[in-house]
């Protein structure tokens, strides 16, 4: 008895319908590496990760409004452009509530913080 062949699968080099062709994939990827991607907060996140997340929030929209740079923020909040760059693209794990609130009051002395409590 014969085996039968495997018929090998069958994948298409062409991506879906709408999606971006491979290169604008490579040349983004070429674009985009040894730099710090943007992380998203995850659906099951607890509520100290999403005001860490709301918090850098603020720092990104001091930026816009203010129109500077990672740079020129890093010298008005008085710590290293790495540091900015983690918090502007939300890899604040190594930094604590109280830390992201002491610097957020450096560039905007006036804000006010307020927590919203879900009942159970």
């Amino acid at each position: 008895m014969k085996k039968a062949a495997k018929k090998p699968n069958k994948t298409s080099k062409a991506p879906p319908k709408g999606w971006p062709s491979e290169e604008i994939f490579k040349a983004a990827e070429r674009k985009m590496k040894g730099r710090l991607a943007t992380k998203l907060l995850s659906s099951d996140s607890g509520p100290v990760e999403r005001a860490k997340h709301e918090l850098c929030e603020h720092f990104i929209r001091y930026c816009q409004h203010e129109e500077i740079n990672q740079r020129e923020l890093s010298k008005r909040l008085q710590v290293t452009e790495s540091r900015v760059s983690e918090i502007l693209h939300y890899h604040h794990e190594q930094f604590t509530i109280d830390r992201l609130l002491e610097l957020l009051h450096r560039v905007k002395p006036e804000v006010t913080v307020k927590f919203l409590v879900k009942a159970a």
